[in-house]
């Protein structure tokens, strides 16, 4: 009789421990799973130098050539009236939560590639120093957001409130984008770069403001502030005011010079 007991004793703590270790086993794969989600709709990448990459052997470079050639995104046709819609929204503001994305949004990967395009274009307008010629980053980072607002604006899809911030960092430089996640567009960006060894010029930003937004039917500039260094372009429609600005600030006592674009809902 007591071994029989001392039998099912241990049948008993064994089975305990199997369920502790199973529950333990459990638990990490769910949050593992949760994580990947998570990474789905922000992250951040350290961009390997030139060096480190030549050493890279042949299987990691036919990893990077797979992820390269990804599927091309083809966002939501934006009519003016649309866009000015969302505008209204996140110029009325609200909480800013991240999410991951949405069927017919952009991924993180998708997002990326749009930035480096955009930049591409940019700099072939002359607008970068030779720092942001070249496609090499200390850090890439990139996050998906909504906004958590009050406001009711036609019957728009909570999903076409949603933007990717996207940042491209250097050393002595930083492109920071914001991407509507639905339609791919870039309908805001800033670059910042150090004054100290670089050519600071006096961009014509009318006629850049064509290629920061090319999507956008453009009409006639309709004001220029030569003090504040900002320059306006109204659509055809009056519905979206395209906005470039040229200034220089200091930062931790450097003197930055900073470009920013962006798009606003008419008043």
């Amino acid at each position: 009789m007591m071994r029989k007991s001392r039998i099912y004793t241990a049948v008993m703590f064994l089975l305990a421990v199997c369920i502790i270790f199973g529950g333990w086993f459990m638990t990490v794969r769910l949050l593992r799973q949760r994580e990947d989600k998570f990474l789905g709709s922000t992250g951040w990448i350290e961009v390997q130098s030139a060096e480190t990459a030549l050493l890279a052997d042949s299987e990691q470079d036919a990893q990077t050539e797979d992820a390269a050639v990804q599927e091309e995104f083809h966002g939501h046709v934006m009519s003016e009236y649309t866009r000015a819609l969302v505008l209204a929204v996140w110029e009325y503001g609200g909480n800013e939560v991240p999410h991951e994305p949405l069927p017919g949004q952009m991924n993180m990967e998708q997002a990326i590639d749009s930035g480096r395009k955009w930049i591409e274009n940019m700099a072939a307008q002359g607008v970068f120093t030779n720092e942001l010629q070249v496609d090499e980053y200390d850090m890439v980072k990139a996050s998906l957001f909504t906004l958590n607002t009050p406001l009711i604006v036609g019957n728009l899809d909570q999903s076409m409130y949603s933007y990717w911030k996207v940042q491209f960092i250097k050393s002595n430089a930083t492109v920071e984008l914001t991407i509507h996640a639905a339609s791919g567009e870039i309908w805001e960006a800033g670059i910042s770069v150090d004054e100290e060894n670089s050519v600071v010029e006096a961009y014509d930003l009318a006629y850049l403001l064509e290629y920061a937004f090319p999507f956008m039917e453009t009409g006639n500039t309709i004001w220029v502030d030569t003090r504040e260094g900002a320059v306006a372009e109204r659509s055809l429609n009056e519905e979206v005011t395209a906005e470039g600005k040229q200034y220089s600030v200091r930062v931790n006592g450097n003197a930055r010079t900073v470009i920013e674009f962006e798009l606003k809902k008419s008043d």
